[in-house]
């Protein structure tokens, strides 16, 4: 038996996420205090906005099982979070 814990987490998407064929979008999310991985999972009609690599996000959803990470392409483990709410995060600009 697993029990899943409620999570937030403010960070960085590694990648654009990919949509699969029922319709669940998914992409990995560091986060920005403790520089785990995550695996993000949220129903694609419900993720209302663009996200692509490097975009800041918040994530409100709960964690459960761990991910193996494939050492052969450089990628760490990853807990799956089932993301009930995403957010575009602020954007910190340069002058």
């Amino acid at each position: 038996m697993t029990s899943n814990e409620r999570i937030t987490i403010s960070g960085t998407a590694l990648a654009a996420p990919t949509v699969s064929p029922d319709r669940i979008a998914e992409f990995g999310v560091r986060d920005e205090y403790s520089q785990r991985e995550y695996l993000v999972r949220i129903p694609a009609d419900d993720l209302g906005l663009f996200i692509t690599r490097g975009a800041r996000v918040d994530i409100d959803g709960e964690a459960g099982w761990t991910v193996p990470g494939r050492s052969w392409r450089g990628e760490a483990s990853r807990t799956l979070v089932q993301a009930q709410r995403v957010r575009g995060g602020e954007l910190a600009l340069a002058a």
